[in-house]
């Protein structure tokens, strides 16, 4: 994303977070821009992160989980390695955050070798699982474990199978974007200096405003949430991946549900000599920079990356300069949105929702909206069709001279054959960011969507958008017209850290009360519905208000979870006894 320039503070930035020496070359501005004078890129570095999250499971992962009905089977692939492995265990247990500390084995059916479009391997396994009828409807880490040249290899991945009952007919999901853990552009506003938390020390007060938008996710509940790009920052000194990555998947491991995760220009930068490629970072930490998946027969969602340019297109200086930061689609990943779009048609059901999500919108090419009076912007494009892919760098620095007075949204190629695909095959929706601002479009059947940033430089405020399916379609997805998302803040005002929606329990949530008062704050302008979870001594539990959806006893502990609507601008409390 772009936007407009900011000064202050910064010092402040570079005293809490590390910068190399050589980050700093120019005026900051909270935009991308300019180009490192390396032209030494390899393509393996010996340190390339601090922790892989990605290691044998490949599929379900973190960032592209599964959603299965108790009672129908799983396939999980791993990659061994090159190892030969046998005697196959497979299992689920509740997430770290939850007070539930269940584990539920998955009986093996089949073991069979397998392969991956996106994981280079010639030792990927298919496991075949069943998950028992019996299995409560929660969110679940996925362990896997097998015995390899004599030793027992485990591994897993969190947040990787949502549990469920039943598929639902009118399903809701969420739509995020642009969270930008790490970006100093949090301080442009000096009355947002508490709820940016920019790199507090004390963790329980970092990104504020991150950690508010989660919570009211996770109060909604929705089916699954889409999050499209710019998960991090990426601009300021060449190391800053290192610490970015790990910091962004530590947050977003606060989510109580399923996310589904594709990359923006912020999160895949290659930072020049440095080695520090988020393309490489992105496959260590999340897997898949494009894939697709199910909501049962009700949603077929594709994710994909609009940031699909040559490493040294996306080259930068590692500093506040790249050249590059619009979209585009190459052929190879054109092709596999094709396959998937033809291979879904074969089983979809008329009912069913066709989607895809991105970071950058292709209805807005820049070839369209920079003015072609301009005779820099006829050189460049004249330039651009001569030589891209990878561009010159003369070009390049054209193009980010022109980026930086007309912006870049859509910028490469893939924008019209992408669109051509979305109408040919039936898609009903089309979700982005990047921008930072809310629009709603609609062109030929399809809902194009953008979403407002969850960064505090979000307009017309730090927001997100629910869209609830019903017999006529989605509803809810504009809070305000013309197309406003939803605000996280009350009325959209950050610096008084007040959320529009937030709940509090009058005791320890944690399994030890045998009677507990929760009260939920409205500040939305319309009803809201809301599901409180709620941990209890063993026993028996009525509610005072709302109805109980889901309930699980354990030896030490009763789970039960209360969905409730809440008027619009007031306050529920809600009883369990």
């Amino acid at each position: 994303m772009r936007g407009k320039p900011f000064l202050l503070f910064f010092l402040f930035c570079i005293l809490i977070i590390p910068i190399s020496a050589n980050a700093y070359t120019g005026t900051l501005l909270d935009r991308d821009g300019g180009i490192g004078n390396s032209t030494h890129y390899l393509e393996e570095s010996p340190n390339i992160s601090l922790d892989p999250k990605i290691k044998e499971i490949i599929d379900p992962v973190f960032a592209k989980p599964a959603i299965k009905e108790a009672g129908e089977t799983l396939v999980i692939k791993v990659d061994t390695g090159g190892e030969l492995p046998g005697g196959w265990k497979a299992s689920l247990t509740n997430i770290e955050n939850s007070p539930l500390k269940n584990t539920y084995d998955l009986p093996v059916n089949q073991t069979k070798e397998g392969t991956s479009y996106w994981k280079d391997s010639s030792s990927i396994y298919e496991i075949v699982v069943s998950i028992p009828k019996d299995i409560p409807e929660q969110l679940y880490d996925l362990n896997i474990s097998y015995t390899s040249n004599g030793k027992r290899i485990t591994d897993k991945q969190p947040h990787a199978v949502k549990v469920i009952k039943k598929y639902k007919k009118n399903f809701t999901f969420m739509h995020l974007t642009d969270l930008h853990v790490g970006s100093p552009r949090n301080l442009n506003n000096p009355e947002n200096t508490v709820e940016a938390g920019f790199w507090n020390p004390d963790k329980s007060k970092r990104w504020l405003y991150l950690q508010k938008a989660m919570r009211e996710v996770n109060l909604l509940q929705p089916d699954f949430v889409v999050v499209t790009g710019d998960l991090m920052f990426g601009q300021m000194n060449p190391q800053e991946y290192i610490y970015e990555y790990e910091e962004t998947y530590r947050m977003l491991k606060k989510f109580n549900v399923p996310i589904y995760l594709v990359p923006g220009n912020h999160d895949y930068y290659a930072q020049d000599a440095t080695l520090a490629d988020g393309a490489k970072y992105w496959e260590k930490y999340f897997g898949p920079q494009y894939f697709s998946f199910d909501y049962g027969p009700y949603a077929h969602m594709i994710g994909y990356n609009s940031f699909d340019w040559h490493k040294f297109d996306r080259s930068g200086h590692g500093t506040v300069s790249v050249p590059t930061w619009g979209g585009q689609v190459r052929q190879q990943q054109m092709e596999w949105i094709k396959k998937d779009l033809i291979q879904n048609e074969k089983t979809k059901i008329p009912s069913q929702v066709t989607g895809l999500f991105s970071h950058h919108n292709p209805l807005w090419r820049d070839r369209d909206i920079w003015p072609e009076a301009d005779s820099n912007v006829q050189q460049y494009w004249k330039e651009y069709d001569l030589q891209h892919n990878p561009q010159r760098l003369d070009t390049l620095l054209l193009g980010e001279k022109l980026g930086t007075q007309y912006d870049q949204q859509w910028h490469g190629e893939g924008a019209h054959e992408l669109i051509d695909l979305m109408e040919q095959h039936g898609v009903d929706i089309s979700l982005h960011g990047h921008t930072h601002i809310d629009n709603i479009s609609k062109q030929n059947g399809i809902l194009y969507s953008t979403t407002a940033a969850i960064e505090l430089t979000g307009k017309p405020w730090v927001g997100f958008r629910l869209f609830e399916k019903d017999q006529q379609g989605f509803n809810s997805y504009i809070y305000e017209e013309p197309h406003n998302s939803m605000p996280v803040y009350q009325d959209g005002n950050t610096s008084t850290g007040v959320m529009s929606l937030e709940s509090y329990y009058e005791k320890p949530n944690d399994g030890t009360a045998a009677s507990q008062k929760a009260t939920v704050y409205n500040r939305y302008n319309k009803a809201i519905t809301v599901t409180l979870p709620f941990y209890m001594k063993p026993g028996d539990y009525k509610t005072s208000s709302g109805s109980i959806v889901n309930e699980l006893d354990n030896s030490d502990m009763h789970y039960l979870e209360v969905k409730v609507t809440i008027p619009a601008n007031s306050t529920s409390s809600i009883e369990v006894n």
